[in-house]
């Protein structure tokens, strides 16, 4: 019977892991933030000046619901207090 030689492979070499940190909630200022930038970024594709974009992003009162409800943005449609995932 003959015999097989053993072939030496060479050992596999897994990519390290990166360390992330945890992403941290949003807070209302950034979700202002993140709609006064999408304001404007709509208003200049429209066609709008850089002044007349800017006014229309920074006045909250020219928003419409459907981007940001005035009266808490951070809240979740569809989710009433007490209610869990199932």
């Amino acid at each position: 019977m003959a015999t097989r030689k053993r072939v030496n492979k060479k050992p596999v070499k897994r990519p390290k892991r990166r360390r992330t940190t945890k992403e941290t909630p949003l807070t209302k200022l950034d979700f202002w933030a993140i709609a006064a930038n999408e304001v404007y970024k709509a208003c200049r594709r429209a066609g709008m000046d850089e002044g007349t974009a800017l006014a229309f992003a920074m006045d909250r009162s020219s928003y419409p619901d459907w981007i940001v409800p005035a009266d808490d943005p951070i809240k979740k449609i569809g989710w009433e207090d007490g209610e869990e995932d199932n």
